[in-house]
């Protein structure tokens, strides 16, 4: 993980402010858990069997006040994040699941387009079970290290991509790769720095 960029709290006796659900959700096979792996652990498997059922793991995250950069106390917030198996047979877990959500990560696979279509499901249980139109909702299109460079940057103008965003609402969309951790933490504080702005404060992740 790159600590140039994002800092994880490191002193015990540090001020968690705020507790955040993130939930990964998406189709199966999309890359939700290698994306989950490679935030929470610094590791990538190749491993392309399915999550069974939920992946769970709790990181605190180190913020600052943005008024005040130069506070004493260490402050932090704690992210609870849930990643969550794809596949029909685990539907029934999904409102248990996703309930409580305070930020979202919907996922596609780049490669695969039909996995973008998928998401209008995983939109819907969204909204009907976390008061998904309240809570910050970023597009992560995954697996960019299988895209060739040209067709990369094409992606960002895609019509499809755009018309998903602005018709569900979205709060941004990014690439990434986990192989290659490429926008992995960028877009977790992005989320991170969205749900601070939500409820109003003034710290951000640092």
């Amino acid at each position: 993980m790159d600590y140039s960029v994002f800092k994880l709290i490191k002193n015990p006796k540090s001020e968690v402010l705020y507790t955040f659900k993130i939930v990964i959700i998406g189709g199966g096979g999309v890359g939700k858990t290698c994306l989950f792996n490679r935030f929470c652990f610094n590791s990538f498997n190749f491993d392309t069997s399915m999550t069974i059922g939920i992946n769970f793991h709790s990181i605190n995250l180190k913020i600052q006040n943005k008024d005040n950069p130069d506070e004493l106390i260490e402050k932090g917030i704690a992210n609870s994040i849930f990643d969550f198996g794809g596949q029909d047979r685990f539907k029934p877990l999904i409102p248990k699941f996703i309930s409580g959500a305070n930020g979202a990560l919907l996922v596609f696979n780049l490669t695969d387009f039909t996995s973008l279509n998928q998401l209008n499901f995983w939109y819907d249980r969204l909204i009907q079970h976390a008061n998904g139109y309240k809570i910050p909702k970023i597009l992560v299109g995954s697996k960019k290290d299988l895209i060739k460079n040209e067709n990369g940057n094409s992606l960002k103008e895609n019509t499809q991509i755009n018309e998903f965003i602005k018709s569900k609402s979205l709060d941004g969309f990014f690439m990434t790769s986990s192989l290659n951790n490429y926008n992995v933490v960028e877009v977790f504080k992005e989320l991170n720095n969205l749900m601070l702005e939500k409820i109003k404060t003034s710290y951000e992740v640092i």
